[in-house]
């Protein structure tokens, strides 16, 4: 039997499989193509559809309420620039922001720095959601 355990702290699971079924998903995904993807160097580009359903803040440089910028996957906004096509920035602090989505209810989403929001739900997750986390084999 053999027990996988993903080590993400927002995702507590295990999953307990015979060697008959890990021997079926071996002839599905073959760990090569499985181990390959894990050591890959570079992130893979999403597609678009894929980033607007996942807001990553990754940083904020805050100095007062007029001078800040913030990093949204990969994609500053300043002050000047505060709203683009599917969202506006509403508030600035030096360890969160204040945005509403434009193609979705005006809710006020609250998003600190290293989490990403899942539109989805509205799920707001540790760490960036738009890469997957390895899974740690015991």
């Amino acid at each position: 039997m053999v027990v996988i355990h993903w080590a993400t702290p927002s995702l507590r699971a295990s999953l307990m499989m015979s060697s008959d079924e890990v021997n079926i998903l071996d002839s599905i995904n073959p760990v090569e193509e499985i181990d390959s993807f894990f050591e890959a160097t570079e992130i893979p580009k999403l597609t678009p559809s894929i980033i607007e359903d996942i807001l990553f803040l990754s940083a904020i440089l805050y100095i007062n309420q007029s001078h800040w910028t913030v990093w949204i996957n990969e994609k500053t906004y300043t002050a000047e620039d505060a709203e683009n096509e599917t969202l506006k920035i509403t508030k600035v602090t030096n360890n969160h922001i204040k945005f509403e989505l434009k193609d979705m209810t005006k809710k006020i989403i609250k998003l600190s720095v290293n989490k990403s929001l899942v539109s989805v739900g509205y799920r707001i997750i540790d760490g960036d959601a738009r890469v997957k986390s390895k899974p740690v084999l015991l």
